[in-house]
């Protein structure tokens, strides 16, 4: 059994658990940090300690996130003051830990909210001028000045202050790329948008990798939280000696040419960029091993999250679900990467799929967040499944885990319960709340109502559903939750 060392972005679900339930796909498994080593919330975690923690390993490969060894977290790589020298003495672990080492770095975000609950304090009442800021600088770069702006000055040196750190370790993290000490090193692009200061310095950063010569392993693309996962499957892929060819489809003719909200370049541009990251190749249809489906995105602001619709257009599902079926009835593995709208899945996609069996035929499921983070797990996920497939470790239990998993995160809570729940909390949608402790007990066990309710109607894994008391608030709101899934029987 492959061992793989595990540094993660935080300790979130989709951070912390999704590798490792990805490298079971593929009889592997993953070693984690301690919890008292990892970040939780706007807590850092603790850098030197993970540092020894790294360079005591005994493993077959690491994947770690550079912003959580060198700073303690990605929300603490955009709070702490840490110099670079200290940065740099901390990666110092990744020549004595095991290797090859798989790296994920982040260009550090600007999102338009004034809400501080993962930026500094003043985020809360200047971040969406600081988001427009960021874009006027980014459409400005080589004009005479700088443009004009409300927020005073003292933030905004602040702000590019700490960007300008971020962005010289980015810079260090592509040296170590060309100096062989990583194997692979994915830059990717946290919740940003097609005019940005993020969005320049990626594509500065996309030009470097260039001009150094290492695009062969440092790829570039939209995502943050998804790469712990997909930097699993390249290391898979990597001991495998082998690259799964997977074959990308769409139902609509110019679906993989749209931009997703929340990210600088279209759908299929990043599809072909995470593809890479994860070891797979991409080809056409007839060479394939297995398929990978995007539902691609939808016109409109709606948002699980922040705008929750009150119903989604049925006749692009009904064209995904009839593609997905179609290929499925080839013979080959079919991974669905539901990219529609942001912070969640399509509910008349899932519907459709679940009503026949459908979607219990799927290699991997994903439909949460960003369409990066969508793409990347469905990737990683398929990858894991034809890895195991060609090996003879597939573990086709964990693969219907992962995939239960995934459709009760991405749309029994995200694009079904959540909304309600807030709803009836009276919580504003567009930023993130707050559950008390003398809450918590009612509020997840009001999810846990909402999500046995719809696991039941769906009725689209079998077998398998949420053990009762297990639902958490990781980082105490409702924005993500953590739960356990238990056998019931009567599966196949």
């Amino acid at each position: 059994m492959m061992d793989i060392a595990l540094v993660p972005l935080d300790d979130r679900p989709v951070c912390r658990s999704l590798p490792g339930l990805v490298a079971a796909v593929a009889g592997a498994r993953v070693q984690v940090p301690p919890a008292d080593l990892l970040p939780a919330g706007r807590r850092p975690g603790d850098p030197d300690g993970l540092a020894r923690w790294l360079a005591g390993r005994r493993a077959d490969a690491t994947v770690v996130a550079l912003e959580t060894l060198g700073l303690g977290g990605l929300i603490a790589s955009r709070l702490r003051d840490d110099p670079v020298a200290a940065v740099l003495s901390r990666w110092a672990a990744l020549v004595e830990g095991p290797a090859p080492v798989y790296a994920a770095t982040v260009v550090q975000r600007t999102p338009d909210a004034d809400d501080a609950g993962e930026e500094p304090d003043y985020w809360a009442r200047h971040g969406r001028a600081l988001h427009a800021y960021s874009a006027a600088l980014h459409l400005g770069i080589g004009a005479a000045g700088l443009p004009a702006t409300d927020v005073p000055a003292a933030i905004r040196r602040d702000f590019l202050r700490r960007r300008q750190r971020n962005h010289v370790l980015n810079q260090a993290a592509l040296g170590l790329a060309a100096e062989g000490v990583l194997d692979t090193l994915v830059v990717g692009a946290d919740d940003t948008a097609t005019a940005a200061v993020g969005t320049a310095e990626w594509q500065w950063l996309r030009t470097w990798a260039s001009w150094l010569e290492v695009t062969d392993r440092v790829l570039a693309h939209p995502g943050a939280d998804e790469i712990g996962a997909v930097l699993v499957a390249r290391a898979l892929t990597a001991a495998a000696g082998r690259a799964p060819r997977i074959a990308v489809a769409c139902a609509d003719p110019d679906g993989l040419d749209r931009v997703a909200r929340y990210e600088p370049v279209p759908v299929g541009v990043g599809v072909a960029s995470q593809a890479a990251a994860a070891g797979a190749t991409v080809v056409d249809h007839a060479a394939a091993d297995a398929v990978l489906v995007v539902h691609p995105p939808q016109p409109g602001d709606a948002d699980w999250a922040t705008a929750p619709p009150a119903d989604t257009d049925p006749a692009p599902a009904a064209r995904t679900a009839a593609l997905v079926r179609r290929l499925l009835a080839e013979g080959r593995p079919v991974a669905l990467a539901d990219c529609a709208l942001g912070n969640g899945a399509d509910p008349r996609l899932v519907a459709d799929l679940a009503a026949d069996g459908t979607y219990a035929r799927l290699a991997g499921f994903a439909g949460w967040n960003t369409a990066g983070n969508t793409v990347g797990s469905a990737l990683a996920t398929l990858v894991a499944y034809e890895v195991g497939r060609a090996a003879g470790t597939l573990d086709r239990a964990a693969a219907r885990r992962l995939l239960a998993h995934r459709l009760v995160d991405d749309h029994v809570w995200m694009s079904y319960a959540r909304p309600r729940l807030r709803h009836e909390r009276g919580t504003d949608p567009t930023r993130h709340d707050h559950v008390p402790d003398g809450e918590t007990a009612a509020v997840t066990a009001r999810i846990e109502q909402l999500l046995q309710h719809r696991w039941r109607q769906l009725d689209a894994v079998p077998g398998l559903a949420v053990a009762p008391g297990s639902v958490s608030l990781p980082w105490h709101r409702t924005y993500e939750i953590d739960f356990t899934l238990e056998e019931t029987g009567g599966h196949p």
